[in-house]
C-alpha cells in the first residue's frame, strides 16, 4: 500500500471518528473558470472613463495634474483601447480565474489594466517584495487595494499563481479579513491547496478558531499534506475530544516523526497543563498561536520585538496576554497597520478602570504604561455624553499623543468620537486640534468644517491664527486652501487651446515651453503653472472672473507661505525645520502649487552635502519610468517601496515627494494627497 493511499484511508477513518463528512471534490481542479461578467463590465467602464478623461488616459499623451514625467515613448501599447466601441471586440479570454478581486474601480480598485507593462514573473516579484509593514498608513491602504483589485493578468508563465502571492502577502501584512474574502471570492474549482491553507491560517491568526475548524473540516478530506493532519489535531483539542486528538497526533508522528518540536511541545502542554518551553516559541506559526490559545498560555513578550507580524497580532488578540502587554502590543500593531483603529479601540475599551479614574481622567496622574493612559483617555471620552467634556478629553489625548509621537494613531482611534462633537462656534477653542485630527484621519469634509470654525474664531486674543499658519502647507496640500494652482482638467484645456500645431509623436506640443521638475521629465507647460501673471483663457466674463479669483488666491498663498517660512525660521531645531521645508516645497511642486520666489534660496546654506537615507537608483528609475508609461500596478509597488524610508530621521524629502508625484501622475490623486498629508503631519510631530 502506498503512503498516499494509507494516509487517505487514515484520514477517512479520522473523518468518521470526528463526524466529518468526506467531500468528493477534486483537489487539483485547476481548469480556468469562465471569464467573470464583472471583468467585462469593468473593462467597458474603464474604457468609457478613459475616453472621456483626457487627464488620466495613458493614450492621450497628456500629463495628469501636477505631472511629473514626460509621456513615455516606445512603450508597449495598451491592450485596453480607449475607444468604448473597441471594448466590444476586446478579447477577455486571456483573463483567467486568478483575475478575481473584491474591488472593482467603483470600489477603489486600480483598474483591470493595472498590470499593463508587466510579465507574470515580474508581477509576482513585485507582490512578494511588498513590505509586510508599509511605513505609512496611506501606503498600506493603497497596498491592500493593489492586492484586492480585480485585474487582467499577464499571460506568460501561467504556472505562476499571482492569486496565491496576493493572498499570502495580505496575510503577511495582517489584512486577515481581506485575505479571507479574496479566497472566498475565488471560484471553488480554481482554489488550490495553498489558498485553502491560507484561509485557515488567516482564521487562526485572527483567533477565529470556530471558523478555522469549520474550514478545516471542509477542506481536509481533499488534501493529504501534513498541515491538515496537524490542523485536525488542533481542532480536536479545541473541541475537547482527546480520542480524535490522539489519533491525529499519532498520524503526524507516524508520517513525519517528531521533527516539529514546537507542535509536539504544544501538544504536551495542552495534555499536561504545564507551560511549554520558551525556546520552542521563537518562530511562531498560525497553528502555534491556535494551540497556545487552547493551552491558555500567553505568547512570550519577546515576540513583540521579533518583527513577526503573526506573533504581534497574536499577542494583541490573545485573552491570555497580560493586560498591559496586550495594550502595548495593540498600540504597536495598529501603528504598523497590522490591526485597524477599530480593533485598537476594542482592546482599549476592554480595560477595567475605576469609575473615579475615568471621571477624573484629566486630573489624575498619568498611567505608568503609555498605552494604558491612552486607553483611559479613550474610555473617558467615549463615556462622556457632554460634548464639551468630550472635547476637553480628546484635546488632552491629542496633546499627549503629539508629545509621544503617536498623534496620527490617536487621530485614527478617536475619529468616531470626534464625529459626535458639534462643529460650531462654541468649540472654536478646540477647532484647530479637531482640524488637525480630521486631516490625520483623512476626513477632509470634516476638516473643512472645522477649518471654517477656526477661521471664524480667530482674533487677537487667541493663538488660532498662528496655529493655522503653521498648518498652512498641510491645508494647501489637502485642498482646503486655495493656492492659485490650476486644476489638471484646465491645464489640459489650456494646452489644447494653445496648441495650433497639435501634439507631436511623444504627446507633447512642440510649440510650448516645458518645465522640468519632480520625477525628472519635461512635464508641464509653463503656462499651466501658477506663474507671476494669471491670464484668462478668453475674454468671457466667466474666464475673466476665474483668472481674477485665481490671482487673488495666488497672492494670498504667497503671503501665507512667507508668513509660514518666517515662523519656521524661529523654530529651535533648525535642522528639522529645514528638512520639513524641503518636504513642503518638493510636495508643492508635485501638485503644481507655486513655491514663492526666494523660499528655496532661504534653504541654501552650508553644509551643502548631507547624510541622507535614500533609495536605490533602480527603484528611483523604475518609479519614474513606470509612472511615465502609466503602468499603474508597478508605479504603486515602487512608490510603496520608496516611501519605506519615511520614518527614518534622515529620510530624503525629495524621494518622498517623488513617491507622491508618481501616484499623482498615474491618476491616483486622492492617494497622493492622503500620503502627502500623512507625511507632512508625521514629519511635524
Amino acid at each position: 500500500m502506498t503512503l498516499r493511499s494509507r494516509l487517505l484511508i487514515q484520514t477517512c477513518l479520522l473523518a468518521m471518528m470526528t463526524g466529518t463528512g468526506v467531500i468528493a471534490s477534486s483537489a487539483h481542479a485547476q481548469t480556468s473558470a469562465p471569464v467573470p461578467l464583472f471583468l467585462k463590465q469593468e473593462a467597458e467602464r474603464d474604457a468609457e472613463q478613459r475616453s472621456s478623461d483626457p487627464v488620466s488616459s495613458p493614450d492621450s499623451g497628456t500629463v495628469s495634474q501636477g505631472g511629473f514625467g514626460a509621456p513615455a515613448t516606445g512603450t508597449q501599447p495598451s491592450p485596453f483601447p480607449s475607444d468604448p466601441n473597441a471594448v466590444q471586440s476586446l478579447s477577455l479570454g486571456a483573463v483567467d480565474a486568478e483575475a478575481v478581486g473584491t474591488l472593482d474601480r467603483s470600489r477603489g480598485g486600480l483598474g483591470i489594466d493595472m498590470w499593463n507593462g508587466a510579465t507574470r514573473k515580474s508581477a509576482a516579484k513585485l507582490i512578494s517584495d511588498l513590505p509586510a509593514t508599509p511605513a505609512t498608513h496611506a501606503a498600506r491602504d493603497l497596498q491592500v487595494r493593489l492586492l484586492l483589485s480585480a485585474a487582467a493578468l499577464p499571460q506568460d508563465s501561467r504556472d505562476i499563481s499571482l492569486l496565491d502571492a496576493r493572498v499570502a502577502k495580505l496575510i503577511n501584512m495582517g489584512a486577515l479579513d481581506e485575505a479571507i474574502e479574496l479566497v472566498r471570492a475565488t471560484p471553488q474549482g480554481a482554489r488550490g491547496e495553498l489558498l485553502a491553507e491560507a484561509e485557515v491560517n488567516a482564521l487562526m491568526i485572527g483567533a477565529r478558531l470556530d471558523e478555522a475548524c469549520a474550514a478545516i473540516e471542509s477542506y481536509s478530506a481533499s488534501y493529504d499534506q501534513m498541515f491538515w493532519l496537524k490542523a485536525a489535531a488542533m481542532c480536536a483539542f479545541y473541541a475537547n475530544d482527546p480520542t480524535a486528538a490522539a489519533f491525529s497526533v499519532d498520524l503526524v508522528r507516524e508520517m513525519d516523526g517528531e521533527k516539529d518540536a514546537t507542535f509536539f511541545g504544544l501538544v504536551a502542554a495542552i495534555r499536561s497543563g504545564t507551560a511549554v518551553k520558551p525556546d520552542l516559541l521563537e518562530e511562531l506559526r498560525p497553528i502555534d498561536l491556535a494551540l497556545l490559545a487552547i493551552a491558555k498560555q500567553a505568547i512570550p513578550t519577546s515576540q513583540l520585538e521579533s518583527g513577526n507580524p503573526t506573533a504581534i497580532i497574536g499577542i494583541a488578540n490573545a485573552d491570555a496576554t497580560p493586560t498591559d502587554v496586550r495594550l502595548e502590543a495593540a498600540r504597536k500593531a495598529e501603528s504598523l497597520g497590522l490591526i485597524d483603529a477599530a480593533k485598537l479601540g476594542e482592546i482599549y475599551g476592554s480595560v477595567s478602570f475605576d469609575a473615579g479614574a475615568l471621571e477624573n481622567a484629566l486630573d489624575d496622574a498619568a498611567e505608568g504604561i503609555q498605552a494604558r493612559q491612552y486607553a483611559k483617555l479613550y474610555q473617558a471620552a467615549a463615556q462622556s455624553d457632554v460634548p464639551a467634556a468630550r472635547a476637553e478629553i480628546l484635546a488632552a489625548l491629542y496633546d499627549t499623543a503629539q508629545i509621544e509621537g503617536d498623534f496620527m494613531q490617536a487621530a485614527r482611534l478617536s475619529a468616531p468620537l470626534l464625529a459626535d462633537i458639534p462643529v460650531n462656534g462654541d468649540f472654536s477653542w478646540f477647532a484647530v486640534a479637531a482640524l488637525k485630527a480630521s486631516l490625520a484621519a483623512n476626513s477632509l469634509e470634516r476638516a473643512a468644517n472645522w477649518l471654517s470654525v477656526a477661521k471664524n474664531g480667530a482674533n487677537p486674543g487667541n493663538d488660532i491664527a498662528s496655529r493655522l499658519s503653521m498648518l498652512y502647507p498641510v491645508l494647501a496640500i489637502s485642498g482646503l486652501e486655495e493656492t492659485g494652482a490650476i486644476p489638471a482638467s484646465e491645464q489640459v484645456s489650456q494646452a489644447e487651446n494653445n496648441a495650433p500645431f497639435g501634439l507631436d509623436a511623444t504627446g507633447s506640443n512642440p510649440q510650448m515651453t516645458t518645465q522640468s521638475f519632480g520625477l525628472g521629465g519635461a512635464v508641464a507647460p509653463v503656462s499651466s503653472m501658477a506663474s507671476a501673471t494669471v491670464m484668462p483663457n478668453s475674454t468671457s466674463p466667466e474666464d475673466i472672473q476665474k483668472a481674477t479669483d485665481r490671482a487673488a488666491a495666488l497672492a494670498r498663498h504667497r503671503a501665507r507661505m512667507v508668513e509660514w517660512q518666517e515662523m519656521q525660521a524661529a523654530r529651535g531645531d533648525q535642522a528639522a525645520a529645514k528638512r520639513y521645508a524641503e518636504l513642503v516645497y518638493t510636495l508643492f511642486e508635485g501638485f503644481g502649487i507655486e513655491v514663492p520666489a526666494g523660499l528655496w534660496d532661504s534653504l541654501l546654506s552650508a553644509p551643502y552635502a548631507e547624510d541622507r537615507l535614500t533609495i536605490s537608483s533602480a527603484v528611483a528609475h523604475n518609479l519614474a519610468a513606470s509612472a511615465s508609461a502609466q503602468h499603474k500596478a508597478k508605479t504603486v509597488a515602487m512608490a510603496i517601496q520608496a516611501q519605506q524610508i519615511a520614518n527614518a530621521p534622515n529620510a530624503d524629502p525629495k524621494v518622498l515627494a517623488d513617491t507622491v508625484a508618481a501616484l499623482e501622475m498615474v491618476g491616483l490623486h486622492s492617494d497622493a494627497q492622503h500620503l502627502a498629508t500623512e507625511l507632512l503631519l508625521s514629519f511635524d510631530q
